[in-house]
């Protein structure tokens, strides 16, 4: 699969010249969110003898104040089923939709070529004409909702459109070279985006060669939400009147909206796994969210280092005189889906080629060989030999004389003499007489009889307003409980927006406290970004003293720590600080 990027700027907006006539209305809707102060930026050095890319923060921040936000105001209300659809292009460029009549939307910020709101499952058809340098040129590209955000009733719907961009690559492939050209638009899965920096106008773009399949291909990076087809044929007044579709919104949505209850609206392909029973399934690749322990569980390897630092995960490493330990943070989420898009171009290609006839003649002649060969005889004469072996008459005598071998053996005997033994235990008769006197305990008492007289007591007790009944003051001390030497640590991430769009500027602070009685030490902050975020430069905010590095992580963007100054002591906290930019 080859991949490229094709990112032109939109021109102007422009007034959309509807097929019936319509004229839309703007409407703007306005979000606020809670933020964090930004510190006084401290003194940055970095010494001679601090390893490159390693800052020691030399000046204490100070600590962030809270703004109180105002109350958020409602955005403008669409239906369920109306998906906001920005269409991009080059400056000067026409786009009309013949059919079905779209929906009035509010334009967001009003770039673009034009706005509109299109339902989900209906497919619409467009037509395309000014193009640059050649004004009579017009295409007639073919659009279909399959999928929608789940927006929070507080952002305006006009913020996050489908984004659909026409390119002149695109537009002239159709109109001079009768291609067919194929625009799946998705939404990009955070954990496997595209760490690539680009404007909101300018989604990011992969060009596929015709083999590959390119709903196939959005499928597997994303969510689909849009088809577009370009092609150079004119439709007919019929072609205009019939439903388009191709039926890839009949699946049921498993999404939870916002309000917790489960999204009733057809959808599109869906990537993701399912949550666990009675959990709510939140559409994550709307969202980025950064922090906690996402993929492997942290831990300490067999070095003593910390691992399974994926990216977006964010936790705390100290010390408690005993072992090394972690804590991973909380998960903070910022709603900011990127869209993305899939094209490939295909068509017939027409080659002509002549061949003009011709003729070879080839002739060869019969050619005979004739070889002769008269015969040969071979004598060989060998004349006969005699081998002989000549050996004298010998004898071989061995004489033995007979001798004798005489063996005498002694009988000898072992005899074992055992006496008789007697032992005799003679005991005579004895007899054990036990005599007890009859002994008589006789215990004399005479009657008791206890009288008691007892009057009737009456007690009364008389209380006024103001009156204390009875007052006591402790006078014992049973027992104090020293309590044990306990190490504990709380740490929370906080963000300073909660809606972002490609370009913005965010800010994270990572609060920490130590909770226990006993001193902590050896403590560590550390942050690893996806994909979708960028550490701005310099921006980096902690204690004095503390130790600052950055690294990149397997995400393509960049693995933060802070390694905080002595130890912390009990009740003593803090925070660190820093600004990320949202791809």
């Amino acid at each position: 699969m080859s991949r490229s990027r094709t990112f032109r700027r939109a021109g102007p907006p422009m007034r959309l010249a509807l097929f019936a006539g319509w004229a839309l209305a703007g409407l703007v809707g306005s979000t606020s969110a809670q933020t964090i102060e930004k510190p006084p930026a401290p003194v940055v050095s970095a010494p001679a003898a601090v390893p490159a890319g390693t800052t020691i923060i030399e000046a204490p921040p100070a600590a962030p104040g809270a703004v109180e936000a105002p109350a958020e105001e409602a955005a403008p209300k669409l239906p369920d089923d109306i998906q906001v659809v920005r269409f991009q292009g080059p400056e000067g460029l026409k786009v009309e939709v013949l059919g079905p009549a779209p929906e009035v939307v509010p334009v967001g910020d009003g770039k673009g070529l034009a706005t509109v709101g299109m339902k989900v499952g209906v497919g619409y058809k467009l037509r395309v004409s000014n193009f640059p340098d050649r004004p009579e040129l017009e295409v007639f590209p073919t659009i279909e909702i399959v999928g929608h955000l789940h927006r929070p009733a507080t952002i305006d719907p006009g913020k996050f459109p489908i984004r659909v961009n026409f390119s002149e690559d695109d537009l002239f492939a159709a109109a001079e070279r009768g291609r067919l050209v194929t625009q799946v638009v998705y939404l990009e899965d955070p954990e496997q985006a595209l760490p690539l920096k680009t404007a909101k106008d300018e989604p990011p773009t992969v060009m596929l060669n015709p083999a590959e399949e390119p709903l196939k291909v959005a499928s597997a990076l994303g969510r689909v939400m849009a088809i577009v087809r370009i092609g150079g044929r004119k439709p007919t007044t019929v072609e205009l009147t019939q439903p388009l579709g191709d039926g890839l919104a009949a699946n049921g949505c498993p999404f939870t909206t916002s309000a917790g209850t489960r999204c009733g609206l057809p959808c599109g392909f869906v990537c993701g796994t399912p949550p666990p029973a009675n959990r709510r399934w939140l559409p994550r690749d709307e969202y980025l969210c950064d922090g906690g322990d996402r993929a492997m569980p942290l831990h300490f390897g067999g070095n003593g280092g910390l691992t399974g630092i994926d990216p977006r995960d964010a936790a705390v490493v100290f010390s408690d005189d005993k072992r090394p330990r972690v804590l991973p943070t909380n998960t903070v989420c910022i709603y900011a889906p990127r869209f993305a898009s899939v094209r490939t171009i295909i068509g017939a290609n027409e080659s002509l080629t002549v061949l003009l006839l011709r003729e070879a003649g080839d002739v060869q002649k019969t050619a005979m060989t004739a070889i002769k060969e008269g015969p040969k005889k071979i004598n060989q004469n060998t004349a006969s030999e005699t081998n002989r072996s000549r050996m004298r008459a010998s004898g071989l005598r061995g004489r033995v004389f007979a001798g004798e071998n005489s063996e005498l053996r002694v009988l000898s005997g072992y005899d074992n003499a055992i006496g008789l033994g007697a032992n005799r235990l003679v005991q005579g008769a004895q007899n054990a007489i036990n005599r007890q006197r009859i002994r008589q305990d006789i215990s004399k008492a005479k009657p008791v009889t206890i009288t008691r007289n007892a009057g009737a007591i009456v007690t009364g007790i008389v209380e006024g307003p103001g009156q204390m009944v009875m007052t006591w003051t402790p006078r014992e001390t049973v027992g104090v409980e020293t309590p044990p030497n306990r190490p504990g640590i709380s740490v929370i991430k906080q963000v300073s927006t909660d809606q972002a769009e490609p370009g913005d500027i965010v800010t994270y602070t990572i609060r920490y406290k130590n909770m226990g009685n006993t001193p902590i030490k050896s403590v560590s902050i550390v942050d690893s970004l996806m994909p979708r975020l960028e550490y701005v430069p310099k921006t980096a905010l902690g204690p004095k003293g503390t130790v600052f590095t950055a690294a990149e992580n397997q995400s393509s963007s960049l693995e933060l720590r802070w390694d905080l100054p002595g130890a912390l002591a009990p009740g003593a906290e803090g925070y660190v600080e820093f600004q990320a930019l949202v791809r």
